[in-house]
């Protein structure tokens, strides 16, 4: 059985219109200039906030958009990772995913807890690929949960 817990967070910013907007010094994310780097690392990276005298809103992805993407690759996960390392070894019964997703809906950084590094590796190596809608925000962070059994 598996089942999805989603907890939003975002990284602290002031007002600004910058929506869609990358860090300064991050490349394309699946080009031969960017690796994916931890969430810890991309969301400590600077971003481009935009004019703060600005009156724009920022918005987030809702849990629910954030959520969707993510079950768009879950099965993809769960054969391509967990059947995987399940036939090696032990698996944990609970994965954390969490997401550093950029204004533009690529994917800053990501962490995925606990496991082997080779089950962390191959579900980061999906999540990289993943393409969430853009928003009005320089950059949030999401905590995505599956249970593998």
């Amino acid at each position: 059985m598996r089942s999805v817990l989603f907890v939003l967070g975002c990284a602290a910013f002031v007002g600004g219109c910058s929506g869609g907007a990358q860090s300064a010094d991050q490349g394309t994310v699946g080009s031969t200039e960017a690796t994916l780097i931890s969430y810890d690392e991309a969301m400590q990276k600077p971003v481009e906030i935009g004019d703060a005298t600005q009156e724009c809103p920022e918005r987030q992805l809702s849990g629910d958009q954030v959520v969707a993407e993510m079950d768009g690759h879950l099965d993809e996960m769960y054969r391509e990772c967990v059947l995987s390392e399940a036939r090696r070894g032990k698996v944990p019964s609970t994965v954390t995913i969490d997401i550093a997703i950029l204004g533009d809906g690529l994917v800053q950084g990501a962490t995925v807890s606990p496991g082997s590094k080779r089950l962390q590796g191959c579900i980061v190596d999906i999540v990289e690929d993943i393409r969430f809608p853009k928003f009005a925000a320089p950059r949030m962070g999401a905590r995505y949960q599956f249970h593998t059994s």
